[in-house]
């Protein structure tokens, strides 16, 4: 189970699976078989190495940040939240995660949500989410695993499907949808835009003055910016401290490093996410002619991080502060403190940002990520409520998908497993009626 987990659980390796699973399908030469894949392998891997390299600047800057305002707190972090179910319910976490993914193909083949999830590093993340639900509403091994296998397959299914209209605005294409759970929010997000946004200039459309032109180069701009915000906090939270992190580099050349490391991060995954397409968009063709036909590809985050960089810290600040603000609340209310998860911040900040701006320029780039970053400050308190006994008392899941489906599956497993199981059949049952009705209504008109 371990094997099937670590193999299946690597994006990297999937990615490279489907396009030689693509290519064969469209009866190429064994030589383009093997560079697609590999190379299609090899771009994720660059992707995700760009991705480590922005998550550890921004666990510095957490760091940093936490001691600069002496904050103290239970600390939302997927990575954290996986750790404490795959060390319980690691075999049932797997299991899940295993035929959930299968039924993501069988269900994409057999319904209208034609929709194949690409990011299994967070389809493992939510088969623990649901691993816990399972497990603290009583159900036995074998119950939480067919249960819970069927929910995550139907959730791979759907959820790109949820942020599929607001994908083709972003990136102008019918072909390809996104597969990351935060989408709940991003959905917020982008109904925020369309509420606030009327006649609102897209946020990426600024225009410098001839001094600072400059700054419309992507990687300047984001590069200045995260400089000055770890000069910042380093200042705040004083260079003895930062020291203890620089390893013996003077605080404030490390501070500089830190942010360029960030900025290099960002221009590495972006070179990774262009190798990938080059190789996945085609082979993909043939992997859903043949075995899921018309499917559309969930692709990960770093699919929207082209030509995004005013969005990306725009969402970034503004959640930021609205977690700041929800912290505040929670403080004054004398709640169980959710202190601001930097790198959620960031990354579904900054995501939320983009289909904001899709929606509503730059009012919908702002308002709604601020207002989920104060959403998703609270949501965790229902979540520890609910999963304390399970052993989620310090940490919880950061992303808005985790947490909505914890929440809602986990309140219903409080009145206990049957009603659980009944509520997961009914939705299975109702995503297949669904389809049924909408070939029916599709047929007349084909025929005519």
């Amino acid at each position: 189970m371990g094997l099937l987990r670590d193999l299946f659980g690597q994006p990297a390796i999937v990615a490279g699976l489907i396009v030689c699973m693509g290519l064969i399908a469209l009866k190429k030469p064994i030589t383009e078989i093997i560079r697609g894949s590999v190379r299609a392998t090899i771009g994720f891997v660059t992707l995700l190495m760009g991705t480590n390299i922005i998550v550890a600047a921004l666990s510095n800057f957490g760091k940093v940040f936490s001691k600069a305002f002496s904050m103290q707190g239970v600390i939302p972090s997927n990575e954290a939240a996986i750790s404490i179910v795959l060390s319980k319910y690691g075999s049932i976490a797997t299991l899940i995660f295993v035929f959930g993914m299968i039924l993501n193909i069988l269900l994409a083949r057999i319904t209208r949500f034609k929709y194949i999830f690409l990011s299994t590093d967070h389809a493992l993340y939510m088969s623990c989410a649901l691993t816990a639900v399972m497990v603290a509403s009583g159900m036995n091994l074998t119950e939480s695993i067919v249960f819970g296998a069927l929910m995550l397959g139907m959730i791979l299914c759907i959820m790109p499907a949820v942020a599929h209209p607001t994908m083709k605005l972003i990136t102008g294409k019918d072909d390809m949808s996104f597969a990351h759970f935060g989408t709940f929010g991003y959905w917020f997000c982008a109904q925020i835009g369309k509420i606030f946004g009327k006649n609102s200039r897209s946020i990426e459309e600024i225009n410098f003055p001839k001094q600072l032109e400059f700054l419309q180069d992507s990687n300047v701009s984001v590069g200045i910016i995260m400089t000055i915000l770890f000069y910042v906090i380093t200042i705040i939270a004083g260079p003895e401290y930062v020291s203890t992190l620089s390893g013996g580099v003077n605080p404030y050349v490390w501070a500089l490093l830190q942010a360029l490391q960030f900025t290099a991060g960002i221009l590495i995954l972006v070179t990774g996410v262009n190798i990938l397409l080059d190789e996945i968009n085609p082979a993909f063709k043939g992997f859903s002619s043949r075995i899921v036909p018309n499917a559309v590809p969930g692709y990960p985050f770093a699919i929207l991080f082209r030509g995004t960089s005013n969005a990306l810290l725009v969402g970034f600040l503004m959640s930021l502060l609205g977690g700041l603000l929800g912290m505040t609340a929670q403080f004054m209310m004398g709640t169980v403190i959710i202190l601001p998860g930097i790198v959620f911040h960031f990354f579904c900040g900054g995501i939320g940002a983009i289909f904001g701006n899709a929606t509503g320029g730059r009012r919908g780039a702002i308002i709604g990520p601020f207002l989920t970053g104060i959403i998703m400050t609270f949501l965790p308190l229902l979540f520890i409520n609910l999963f304390g006994g399970v052993g989620f008392t310090t940490t919880t899941f950061s992303d808005s998908d985790f947490l909505t489906f914890s929440v809602i599956l986990g309140t219903i497993g409080r009145i206990g497993a049957t009603p659980l199981m009944i509520t997961i059949s009914v939705l299975l049952v109702l995503m297949i009626l669904v389809s049924i009705k909408k070939k029916s209504n599709v047929q007349p008109h084909a025929e005519s």
